[in-house]
């Protein structure tokens, strides 16, 4: 057992059940509607920053990592929160010493620092307690039982005796409860491992394993109410059917407890059948009709804008509906590869369906750098669709996140945030679900791509549309106007092909840089990018490849440059081309600028699908890290897998949309 000294604590004394139906009829009534003041006035935004429970380089540990949440049943503090994390002893990295940790706040998460970090688990331990899923059990009425809070957790050692050699041993599941309100902490159950697979008891079914992250349910309707749930995710092992030649996808699994998290059970198992793609840190809410509904995050992220998968158990957890085909994309539920969280706040409304809400990051992309812009959203029937729009609560860079009900019958927020990353610290915030009604917002905004193949360019910033004579524009302000293609379509894989980007610019700017296309990468092969520059004087294109033994080339920077920059404030037509071992740049139809680059030499890796190695985005008006912006306006951005020729440019530059090879085309017509 492990003992903590905390000033002022309870004791473990039986907590009512009135707590639980005080929240429950606080939350319900908060939630029922707001009163005639709160129609002519509206609640102020949610605030980004209420408390902070981890920060970064605190306590002897580097970063802190995949936050979770609770309310705690305290007679003595009814404003308790316990927030968990991953604390990361040496640096951020996923694979090191890594802590369970826990702080703690009696004053509704305005406090954070009254009571000492506690290391649940990891001291003198160099391995990694991971995935970190809280929960609350409130004994019935007339029980004599605590409160139990259990935390479950994945753990695996990392190299051997601590020598630094960071390889991950195989992987397990356990617990550890506290029947003093988070206080003094036991072993509790080991709950799950690796299991062997059913045809070959040598070889392990799955690779990996592990719990959420995020709190888990109870769930209070239905035939199963009482009943306690946690999601996981696995990894299949390539070789678990030995001789089929198919690597497995991740897959969902459910874990159960009927003793208040005593004693868990593996219920629910998916894996995505063979060609589909899987999903893993996934996350649980309660229906009305006490079904659970999982939201889980796809581990494909190129060519969809659904990054989101989910699915449903009817039974308590014990199996998923539809087996194999239980887990759909999630549509319009916008967000980058990461963990989210789902919260029910309200009690089952004229459609028989709660109020859902989901936190999480919602710039689109596919790349974990997308990780921007913390934001609610609201589903009325019950995961089946979600709101487009939302709450924004912070801007800037954050990561993953878990929500929790208050005694206030507030709704609480844990998130991952930092200034050049989304990871390192935790921040906490509050807010009721008028803040949110009162301040909502498109989150997404898109401008549609007219070649039928779908890359729709998302807006971002506040950029306007304008005019280029009787044709509309687009207008960037320089600050954080800017659009990103960010499905990775496979048409946008120019590989060691020829190509054409083009697009009308008007710009006045007198320094520094103003991107017009930047494709891939930054700074490292693969990359191309057309921008103007208006302290040198000039307009370039470049393209960064990768070394090519195929064809003898080892990679490198090359580009091509204009003698003027075009900054007079007029409309000018820009082409950049890759033709044959050249780069080719001209500007309102005149002579093409050249300069020789490798030949055969490639913008991809390699020449397969699967390049670039990682997912990748388009921006338009702007370098991928948003230090450059474009200020000025833009219209009709085309790229071409191939090089067009003098009679196909004036006719593009025209507005022809018959020349043939069009990949992308962004006219800029609509913002939607």
């Amino acid at each position: 057992m492990i003992h903590h000294t905390q000033r002022g604590r309870g004791g473990t004394g039986t907590a009512p059940l009135a707590w639980a139906l005080a929240l429950a009829a606080t939350v319900w009534a908060v939630l029922a509607g707001a009163s005639p003041a709160h129609a002519v006035t509206p609640a102020p935004a949610p605030s980004q920053k209420v408390g902070q429970p981890f920060a970064v380089n605190t306590d002897g540990i580097a970063c802190y990592r995949i936050p979770s949440i609770i309310s705690v049943p305290n007679p003595q503090h009814p404003k308790e929160l316990l927030a968990f994390a991953e604390g990361r002893v040496d640096n951020c990295g996923d694979v090191g010493d890594v802590d369970l940790v826990m702080k703690r706040s009696d004053d509704g998460g305005i406090s954070w620092d009254d009571y000492p970090l506690q290391r649940l688990r990891g001291v003198n331990d160099c391995g990694e307690f991971q995935n970190i899923v809280p929960m609350v059990h409130v004994p019935p009425n007339g029980s004599t039982d605590p409160v139990r809070i259990t935390v479950m957790f994945a753990y695996n050692t990392v190299g051997a005796d601590c020598d630094g050699t960071l390889t991950r041993g195989p992987r397990t599941l356990h617990s550890i409860f506290s029947t003093d309100y988070g206080v003094n902490w036991s072993s509790g159950s080991f709950i799950d491992g690796v299991p062997p697979s059913p045809t070959a008891p040598a070889t392990p079914l799955w690779s990996w394993v592990s719990t959420g992250p995020g709190h888990a349910i109870e769930l209070r309707h239905g035939p199963h109410a009482g009943r306690m749930v946690v999601a996981g995710d696995h990894t299949p092992a390539d070789d678990s059917t030995p001789g089929d030649g198919i690597v497995k996808q991740p897959g969902i699994q459910l874990y159960y407890s009927d003793d208040g998290g005593a004693d868990w059970t593996r219920g629910a198992v998916w894996d995505p059948p063979a060609g589909q793609w899987g999903a893993g840190e996934p996350t649980l809410a309660e229906r009305a009709d006490g079904s659970v509904y999982v939201n889980a995050r796809g581990n494909k992220v190129c060519e969809t804008h659904d990054l989101r998968l989910a699915g449903v158990s009817q039974d308590g957890g014990v199996s998923f509906v539809n087996g194999d085909d239980a887990f759909t994309p999630v549509p319009d539920l916008v967000s980058p590869p990461v963990s989210g969280s789902l919260l029910t706040v309200s009690d089952p409304g004229a459609n028989g369906a709660g109020r859902m809400l989901f936190s999480g990051p919602s710039r689109a992309g596919s790349e974990s750098g997308d990780r921007q812009a913390m934001s609610i959203r609201t589903s009325t029937d019950e995961g089946a669709t979600w709101t487009t729009s939302g709450t924004l609560i912070n801007k800037g860079r954050t990561g993953y996140s878990d929500l929790t009900l208050m005694s206030s019958g507030q709704i609480g927020l844990v998130y991952e945030t930092a200034t050049n990353t989304p990871h390192s610290n935790v921040y906490f915030t509050s807010f009721t679900t008028q803040q949110l009604d009162d301040n909502t917002e498109e989150l997404i905004q898109q401008t549609s791509d007219g070649t039928g193949n779908g890359d729709n360019g998302v807006v971002n910033g506040k950029a306007t549309l304008t005019t280029r004579g009787s044709h509309p524009a687009l207008n960037l302000d320089g600050v954080d106007d800017y659009v990103r293609i960010v499905n990775c379509p496979r048409n946008l894989r120019l590989g060691a092909s020829d190509f054409t980007v083009a697009a009308w610019i008007n710009y006045t700017g007198t320094s520094g840089y103003d991107p017009i296309v930047w494709g891939y990468g930054q700074d490292a092969a693969p990359q191309f990018w057309l921008r103007a520059d208006p302290a040198g004087g000039r307009i370039t294109g470049a393209i960064t490849t990768a070394p090519d033994p195929q064809h003898g080339t080892p990679g490198g920077t090359f580009a091509v440059s204009t003698a003027s920059a075009y900054n007079d404030g007029g409309w000018h037509y820009v082409v950049f081309r890759r033709q044959a071992g050249q780069l080719l740049l001209s500007v309102d139809g005149g002579t093409a600028v050249s300069a020789t680059a490798e030949a055969g030499s490639s913008i991809n890796a390699s020449e397969t699908y699967a390049t670039p190695a990682d997912a990748f985005t388009l921006h338009i008006g702007a370098r991928p890290d948003l230090a450059q912006l474009f200020k000025g306006a833009m219209d009709d951005v085309r790229v071409y897998d191939r090089s067009l020729t003098t009679d196909e440019i004036a006719l593009i530059k025209n507005g022809a949309t018959t020349v043939p090879d069009e990949q992308v085309r962004l006219a800029f017509t609509t913002i939607w």
